[in-house]
């Protein structure tokens, strides 16, 4: 498990702007996790409840009949915030308002294994 960890945390110097990487299960149960420091750590200190709802906003955006909903891309005053279904689990980062949305989107791709592991792991 630390090896994931460390990949996470190398995943996360790969987008200037990046704060948080999560990865938790639908529920919102936090399963892995990393920060750019102690003050993002507190920062983003979600609680399950904020990152569950991904599939209520998912629900909300599927009757736009666009097809299924795989991304929910939020903006605040000071962050964003960028939310992954990756079936069996779900891949939040926070940001600064200011990082490249199409980097964070790409760390998809780069977070693959470890999602593969973890499956192998959490869910035999």
């Amino acid at each position: 498990m630390e090896d994931l960890r460390r990949y996470l945390y190398q995943t996360l110097t790969k987008v200037e702007g990046l704060y948080s990487i999560l990865i938790s299960d639908h529920d919102g149960v936090v399963i892995l996790k990393a920060h750019a420091n102690k003050s993002s750590e507190h920062n983003s200190n979600y609680k399950h409840s904020f990152l569950s709802e991904f599939n209520s906003a998912s629900e909300q955006a599927g009757k736009l009949e666009l097809g299924k909903n795989k991304t929910v891309i939020c903006f605040y005053t000071n962050n964003q915030v960028v939310q992954l279904n990756c079936s069996r689990f779900l891949i939040t980062f926070v940001a600064s308002e200011k990082a490249n949305t199409g980097n964070i989107l790409g760390l998809e791709k780069i977070l693959e294994p470890l999602l593969k592991d973890l499956r192998a792991i959490q869910f035999p």
